[in-house]
């Protein structure tokens, strides 16, 4: 059993071996050379540097995609025709299978903006869990743990809102980090906010004026956010007026729905309106993106009809679509 615990005498291993086992390992042993990885492309000796005229813009190794586990160039004669999978699987999907993927991934990021918001509000959840579990005063019992239930609501509904505004709604496609990142803005903005707030309500209780503070979704609150700086509630002279860049879409809006948002926005705290705005303003990006790849999905499918229908190669569903209009210019 020394083998087993990587004894370090090794020189009669193989003549442990039963005989029929040796003879059999020299029969089916390899014969022939070894065979060999290319060897990495030589780097080419760098030329006296020549006047722009002369200079030709040649790549100093060839291209090879990511999925290639030898970057250098080796193999690239390999990879040169290689075609990722997403997009031979994209080919061979119909109009209504792109038209579903589309909905269910603009579904899919509505559920992450409510998982990504309950993982920023874990804490206030806790705090009402335990009240829930094992409450520690009267109050809380004759309660019912409203207070801890309240803070935890308007977290998450807060926490909801600060994330369809920095654009987490949006159907761009976007690494973990980003979406990590966005989510770190919008638990930054939040803490400014409940500051903003505790900073209010101790002058009012001390009998002085309340300090007037910027939009927590103002510019340069989110580029601060953005930038990774720390976010203090620091109160301004005058409060200003929020810089409103976002006219074009909010006139997207039918009017009669215009009118009604607006009426729920006027009831709504002064502080509370601009983020249920831009959050509003979050939610249309979102469904004008989604609109886009649909209306793309639908061009590039009567590309392809036209182009069958010039190769004679039309299918009973497109003489259908075509009869009932829908390529009004084929």
């Amino acid at each position: 059993m020394g083998w087993l615990w990587g004894s370090s005498d090794n020189s009669n291993v193989k003549s442990n071996l039963d005989p029929s086992l040796q003879d059999f390992l020299k029969k089916e042993a390899p014969t022939g050379p070894k065979p060999s990885l290319p060897s990495k492309p030589a780097e080419k000796p760098r030329e006296a540097a020549l006047p722009a005229e002369h200079q030709t813009d040649s790549p100093e190794k060839p291209v090879v995609p990511p999925q290639s586990q030898f970057q250098d160039g080796r193999y690239a004669h390999l990879w040169k025709d290689y075609v990722p999978q997403n997009q031979l699987v994209n080919r061979s999907k119909s109009e209504q299978d792109k038209l579903r993927d589309i909905v269910d991934a603009f579904n899919d990021r509505k559920g992450e903006v409510g998982r990504i918001a309950l993982e920023n509000c874990a804490l206030e959840y806790m705090e009402q869990f335990e009240c829930f579990r094992a409450p520690k005063t009267y109050w809380q019992i004759s309660t019912l743990c409203n207070a801890e239930s309240r803070k935890f609501n308007r977290c998450y509904d807060m926490q909801s809102k600060f994330l369809k505004a920095l654009g987490y709604l949006t159907m761009d496609v976007r690494s973990a980090e980003d979406s990590e990142r966005i989510q770190m803005h919008a638990d930054k903005l939040y803490q400014q906010m409940i500051e903003q707030e505790t900073a209010i309500e101790k002058a009012k209780a001390e009998g002085r004026e309340p300090p007037k503070f910027e939009s927590v979704l103002s510019k340069q609150n989110v580029a601060r956010a953005m930038s990774g700086q720390s976010l203090t509630a620091a109160p301004i002279a005058d409060n200003p007026q929020v810089e409103d860049d976002t006219q074009e879409l909010w006139k997207l809006i039918k009017p009669e729905s215009r009118a009604r948002y607006e009426k729920l926005l006027a009831e709504m705290p002064p502080s509370e309106q601009d983020i249920e705005k831009r959050a509003l303003i979050g939610e249309i990006q979102a469904n004008i993106g989604q609109a886009k790849q649909v209306q793309d999905t639908f061009v590039e499918e009567r590309i392809n009809r036209m182009k069958r229908r010039e190769a004679g190669q039309s299918t009973i569903g497109d003489t259908i679509k075509r009869l009932w209009g829908w390529d009004r210019n084929a």
